[in-house]
């Protein structure tokens, strides 16, 4: 009868959830249940999202309707997707033990792609952009820099500058971002050593380096001639963002104090930032142009989906896509949120992570005002484990971490009680 319980309560958790996400992003229908991970949008009209399994969706009308077009790629993921305009567009996908990088290019919008094999076969290509239909760069986990000149018909090897931290330069390269033909940015860094950005001021010829952040970093971009933002994290220390002002060599290092990675940048507004954070299921919004020491918010995504990219078009257009092929549309019918105004804290408990997990797992919980914190692990017969944490903890974005040493394998129960917010989740041991 216990056990039946818990799992009502559980269930009932999920209804709540969905009924306050809502509220901010609504899940459209999708082609595929592929998870994605990467989107652009060329205007308001034509967009591309692409993911695993060489899954690429494209819209034609403003996103009322997605289609799966025929990447030529089944067995490896699409790592990224680039499009210049509505016609133009690039893409790359992996084959890690025997052929290399795949680049994809398609002329006419995607309806055909063409696949060429990078001629380096020893690099692993993950990040592709163009800033004409001439020049374009490539870059990916094997540290390495690319350029080309003649349309991706010959690519020579790019310049790194290691002055700026010298031991590290050679690390994965996750995103690149240009602000006009001649400067540009790299972003990446390796789990749990570095969060490293590098920049171009002569068209990719060389590159800087400037270790900035003790987390990777997965997106970068360049706001305008004075301001550059770069986000990521860990799943252990949550997301971050790292910010350079007027082209200096300080980047300002700001722990956002929220579960999960920020993988990509959104800006809805000059004011109005979102952050898709991967596998905590949610997002960050920030209201201050994401300005260093500002407020985030987390906001849960709908059905509980991992988001991985986003973009806004417009102010009144925006797309989010995730796991299991989520499409996700904001709905600033409902919302409507305005620079200035500010967003209920609510109390929350956030899924583990990782789940499954083995030895240890991290549990986030969100307070809407400091509280007395109670957090219990139970079996799944009702028998208390563990009392993890009991004391008093701060208003935002808080977290604890759960040993499981010397338990068995199987689901476990960790329970929150703060104040009068009680709830519940289920973990997995996996030994």
């Amino acid at each position: 009868m216990k056990v039946f319980k818990i799992y009502c309560l559980f269930l009932l958790l999920l209804l709540n959830i969905y009924s306050y996400t809502q509220e901010y992003w609504l899940r459209t229908p999708s082609p595929t249940g592929r998870i994605l991970t990467r989107c652009i949008f060329v205007d308001s009209v034509f967009g591309w999202a692409a993911g695993d399994s060489g899954t690429i969706i494209n819209t034609t009308n403003s996103g009322n309707n997605w289609g799966i077009q025929s990447s030529g790629i089944n067995d490896y993921a699409i790592d990224d997707i680039f499009f210049l305009n509505r016609r133009l567009g690039w893409a790359v996908s992996n084959d890690y033990f025997f052929n290399g990088t795949f680049i994809l290019k398609t002329t006419n919008g995607g309806l055909d792609w063409s696949t060429s094999r990078f001629p380096d076969t020893s690099v692993v290509i993950g990040a592709i952009y163009y800033t004409d239909s001439l020049h374009g760069y490539a870059t990916g986990f094997s540290g390495k820099v690319f350029r080309t000149i003649n349309a991706g018909i010959n690519w020579s090897e790019c310049f790194l500058d290691s002055a700026g931290c010298s031991l590290l330069y050679g690390f994965p390269k996750l995103r690149i971002d240009f602000l006009n033909a001649s400067t540009g940015f790299l972003c990446g860094g390796q789990m749990d050593i570095q969060g490293i950005t590098w920049r171009t001021t002569n068209a990719g010829l060389s590159w800087n380096v400037f270790c900035v952040t003790p987390e990777p970093l997965f997106d970068i971009k360049a706001i305008n001639a004075d301001k550059v933002i770069a986000c990521g994290g860990d799943f252990e220390f949550g997301a971050m963002t790292s910010t350079n002002y007027n082209n200096s060599s300080n980047w300002i290092y700001d722990n956002i104090e929220l579960f999960g990675v920020a993988r990509d940048l959104a800006f809805r507004t000059p004011e109005e930032l979102w952050l898709p954070l991967s596998f905590a299921q949610s997002f960050a919004v920030n209201l201050d142009s994401g300005s260093v020491n500002s407020r985030w918010y987390a906001i849960p995504a709908p059905d509980s989906t991992a988001p991985y990219a986003a973009q806004f078009v417009s102010p009144t257009l925006g797309f989010a896509f995730g796991s299991y092929g989520a499409i996700m549309k904001y709905n600033t019918a409902v919302i409507g949120l305005q620079p200035g105004s500010t967003i209920e804290e609510k109390f929350s408990l956030g899924q583990n992570y990782p789940n499954p997990f083995n030895p240890s797992t991290v549990i986030s919980y969100t307070l809407a005002k400091p509280e007395l914190v109670k957090i219990t692990v139970y079996d799944m017969l009702g028998k208390q484990i563990k009392v993890l944490f009991e004391g008093n903890r701060p208003v935002g974005f808080n977290r604890a971490v759960f040993n499981a040493q010397g338990l068995a394998s199987g689901v476990y129960i960790y329970k929150i009680e703060a104040g009068d917010f009680t709830d519940t989740k289920k973990m997995v041991l996996l030994k």
